[in-house]
Order: C-alpha cells, then structure tokens, then sequence
C-alpha cells in the first residue's frame, strides 16, 4: 500500500511540474511594433495623448483633435493625419494598412513597398511597386477626395477598379444602384451594389465647399 501510495505521488508531482510553465505563460504574447511615430502635435493614441516615439501597435486607433496632427512611420511606409482624423492601422504584407473612419490622411511607401486605406468602402493602394504618396480626404460616408503626388494610385470597389495619376485629383461620390428585381416573379428578393461616381478637380484648391491641403498636393493636369 505505502508503494503505491508513493507511486501516486509522485505522478501527481509530476504531472504539477509539467503543467505548471504553461499555466504561469501569458495568454498571449504582445504583437510586434507596427511602427512609430515621429512628429506629434496634441495627437491621440488610443486614450492617451502621443508623444514623439511612441510605439504604435497593430490595431492601434490614431485620432487627432481639432488644430493637430500627428506623422507616424509604419515601417518604410510614412503617414501623416491631419486635423479631426481617425484611423486605424493593422500590419499588412510589405507596407501597413488603414481604416479611415473621419478626416484625411497623407500616405507614402517607397519603391518595393506597399500601403493601403480603406475609406466609404474603396479600398485605395499603389499600382504598382514604385515609391507612391497621395492624399486621401473623407468628406462624408459616401463622398473622398483623392489626390495622388506621387506615382499612380488604385481605387477598387468590388469589381470596380479606377486609377489616379500623379498630378491629379478626384472626387469620388459612391452611389447605390437601383435593386435588380429577381428573374423569379415569386420572389421577391432583389439585390444592389455601389458604383464609383467620379468628378475631376480641375484646379487644387476649394471645389464646391471641399478644402484640399494646398502645401501636399500638385495641381491636376487640364
């Protein structure tokens, strides 16, 4: 009896000390660092207010008050927002991605990399692998204005694809199509999608009420 007493022990020990280092590991461990930022003026990162070389985080929330704004460097990649903009940011193949949820962000990668923002449902990226900037303004929930400085931008929108210029700025207006009826005459389901509405912006500046940032952009070409 006292033999296999012992024996139950020492596999009750056992068993304890195996168990014991994965009960004491963290749930998870901390994502790597998505980026940094670089140049911050009353800017906001998650509840806290940023200072120049804070570490940003996949899934960070960046947002900046009125009279701010905040350059951050996610990766090669660069971005900076302007006043009363909310982004998300997320790590993303060769670049960084983000959600714009209000206002306008600047964003660059250099050759070989890649970015890419999401806004009113278009998803807007570099054509190809050359160094790209632009400049992304969310007017409202249906309507951006899109300027490109540097190499071509792509703006998709389900099986809608547009590309932008260096040099050039549009508006883009996203309208819901009338709902197709079912070939069915007993159903009565009946399906629609968004179309691109797109409006050149003849001359940098101000287009019906819409502020550009004059000092990031290039007039668009006639």
């Amino acid at each position: 009896m006292r033999i296999l007493c012992t024996a139950i022990l020492i596999a009750i020990l056992s068993f304890a000390v195996i168990e014991t280092p994965v009960m004491a590991a963290p749930a998870s461990s901390p994502s790597a660092p998505l980026g940094v930022v670089v140049a911050a003026e009353n800017g906001n990162h998650g509840a806290g207010v940023t200072t120049s070389g804070a570490t940003i985080y996949d899934g960070d929330r960046l947002q900046t008050p009125t009279n701010s704004t905040l350059r951050v460097r996610l990766g090669t990649g660069q971005m900076v927002l302007r006043q009363n903009t909310i982004a998300d940011v997320h790590a993303f193949p060769n670049g960084f991605s983000a959600n714009l949820d209000n206002g306008t962000v600047i964003v660059s990668s250099l050759a070989g990399q890649t970015f890419q923002v999401i806004a009113d449902g278009a998803t807007i990226r570099p054509l190809n692998a050359q160094a790209t900037s632009g400049q992304i303004s969310m007017i409202s929930p249906t309507e951006l204005v899109l300027t490109s400085t540097r190499g071509t931008l792509e703006v998709s929108m389900g099986d809608e694809v547009k590309t932008l210029e260096a040099g050039n700025s549009y508006r883009l207006e996203v309208e819901a199509e009338a709902p197709e009826p079912d070939p069915n005459p007993q159903s009565t389901r009946a399906t629609a999608r968004n179309r691109f509405l797109w409006i050149a912006i003849p001359v940098i500046g101000a287009v019906a009420g819409v502020v550009i940032w004059r000092a990031l952009v290039s007039p668009s070409a006639p």
